[in-house]
């Protein structure tokens, strides 16, 4: 069965918005504020504390029907 379009942009978008944006502001947040040095080690921490958030924020708060849901709104 084919991967419908929506379905391929949000999963695009989890990537990019999600996780790799992230991950960066995260690396930059850490570089300025502290006197770590970046390493590995840094780089998969953060990147393990990234990903809940950017399924917690990608996928469900920003799915369409999310805050319908929520808010029981009715169309």
């Amino acid at each position: 069965m084919p991967v419908k379009f929506n379905t391929k942009i949000r999963i695009l978008e989890f990537v990019v918005a999600g996780i790799i944006l992230d991950l960066v502001e995260n690396i930059i947040s850490i570089k300025l504020t502290t006197q770590a040095e970046l390493n590995l080690r840094i780089f998969l921490v953060t990147l393990v504390i990234v990903v809940p958030f950017a399924i917690l924020t990608e996928l469900v708060i920003d799915h369409p029907n999310f805050w319908n849901k929520v808010l029981r709104l009715k169309k």
